[in-house]
């Protein structure tokens, strides 16, 4: 059996905020595949079985990672162990030096799986929602689902993994929340390590809403198991959104999905970029996202930003850019946060004005649509917009809907609406296509560049309705102090 080392594991929050500082990871998180044999009502994957890795692309996003001085690959899915290279991706992650932690239904798990898990540095997270059979079939949508949770891992415990390798994956709903506790007791009392967390409201959750709990609810459960873990010698502070744990993830991963999208988790679902298309190195250094959740103690928004845990805790990303469309926004489910935050209507769309310095009639930008690596603005070309000429836009006063554009962003992310910038120049601009007075456009941008006050954006214009290009180019700013 190989010797196990925990270190490559777990992580300390200073272990986290340094490899920020050295744009390094500690970890990825890797879907190879999407098929999976069970249904929970919670989970955030569509169930896909066409969606698979490309097994070369599969074993370069491996390399890479490890390239990045990540200490190990967690795998997700989908089922893991329907994915027929996982030994290959696992024996590969080994050979860098890394270990491999599998989020699994524990459902296809044998003695051979078993042993090979031991024999490799492997830690196994099984699905173990509930120790009542009817509540255990109710979240996974399969009969006997407990069973095999159960006889799993006894087979891991008998092939010799202890609480260092062998977890337990568990999520808080309406389903469970009274034997919460219970089930932690559980885990603690038979050496498994848990992992027990919140609920984020996308995928098949939204069809499934009776099954979230209310954060002041979820404080109860954490302040009762972070009681029962000090009496343990476990001392923690309890915040969302796991328990016993701090969620830092953003500071040293990432997800590569089973399509090849990169995204920052599971929860923050924008795409930073593709493996089919470019190296993943590459995709993280020039991702402004990544960058901005790094920086989170300068670029998080309103209550999260002035909490008195704000120092190693930025909530939960995914929870705010699910419930607000803002990746930078507080999290709406944390207890702190909700009685304020949680009822109110979703941030994005939202008007685009209030973020400009700009006044009618020369305001043409009139909503922002949706914030991320490439973020999308809506603009009306009005019938008395004073750059048109028989009814068609002057082309030349294309870029100013752009600089609007990226005023309004600008605007959003900091939360400041007293923004002022000056556009600077104009690179490989193209005007492809009429616009028209009554267009409605949409204005695409992304940041490719940033220095001190001076901004450069890669643009595209584009009729709402049909996509039809307009116009394209690159043009760089200059912010006003």
């Amino acid at each position: 059996m190989t010797v196990f080392d925990v270190h490559k594991f777990d992580y300390t929050p200073e272990e986290a905020l340094d490899t920020a500082k050295q744009g390094k990871l500690l970890s990825a998180e890797i879907e190879f595949n999407r098929s999976c044999n069970y249904r929970c009502p919670y989970c955030y994957a569509v169930n896909d079985p066409a969606a698979v890795l490309p097994h070369e692309t599969a074993l370069q996003v491996i390399r890479d990672v490890a390239k990045l001085g990540a200490r190990k690959i967690v795998v997700l899915g989908g089922e893991p162990l329907l994915c027929r290279n996982l030994r290959e991706y696992i024996l590969l992650a080994e050979s860098l030096g890394m270990g491999t932690e599998i989020f699994t239904n524990a459902a296809l798990i044998d003695e051979s799986w078993a042993r090979f898990f031991c024999e490799h540095e492997c830690r196994v997270a099984v699905k173990l929602n509930s120790l009542d059979p009817e509540i255990q079939e109710k979240l996974t949508g399969v009969p006997g689902a407990l069973d095999s949770a159960l006889r799993a891992i006894r087979l891991l415990q008998d092939a010799g993994m202890d609480e260092r390798r062998l977890a337990a994956s568990s999520v808080i709903c309406s389903a469970n929340e009274h034997e919460a506790v219970a089930l932690w007791k559980y885990l603690r009392d038979h050496r498994i390590k848990p992992y027990l967390e919140i609920m984020t409201p996308q995928g098949r959750l939204l069809e499934n809403r009776d099954l979230e709990v209310h954060p002041h609810r979820l404080k109860e459960i954490f302040d009762e198991i972070a009681a029962f873990d000090r009496s343990r010698g476990f001392e923690w502070e309890p915040q969302p959104p796991l328990v016993g744990a701090k969620c830092l993830r953003h500071q040293f991963s990432c997800v590569v999905s089973a399509n090849g999208d990169v995204i920052p988790c599971v929860g923050l679902t924008v795409k930073l970029g593709n493996v089919l298309e470019q190296p993943l190195p590459d995709i993280l250094f020039n991702s402004n996202i990544m960058r901005r959740l790094k920086d989170f103690r300068n670029t998080i928004k309103g209550p999260c930003r002035s909490c008195d845990m704000a120092e190693n805790c930025y909530g939960c990303r995914g929870a705010a850019y699910q419930l607000t469309g803002d990746y930078l926004a507080s999290d709406p489910l944390c207890w702190r946060n909700c009685d304020e935050l949680l009822f109110k209507p979703p941030l994005i769309p939202c008007d685009a004005p209030q973020f400009l310095p700009h006044r009618p009639p020369m305001t043409m930008v009139t909503r922002l649509l949706e914030l991320g690596e490439w973020s999308t603005i809506e603009a009306v070309i009005t019938p008395d917009n004073r750059f048109l000429r028989d009814g068609v836009f002057d082309p030349e006063a294309l870029p100013e809907i752009v600089a609007q554009s990226c005023a309004a962003v600008t605007g959003f992310e900091q939360a400041d609406r007293n923004i002022k910038g000056m556009l600077t120049g104009l690179r490989n601009f193209e005007a492809l296509s009429p616009v028209y007075g009554g267009d409605i456009l949409h204005v695409v941008v992304r940041e490719t560049a940033e220095l001190d006050d001076y901004h450069i954006a890669e643009f595209q214009i584009r009729r709402a309705g049909n996509g039809e290009l307009c116009a394209r180019g690159e043009m760089s700013i200059c912010r006003i102090p």
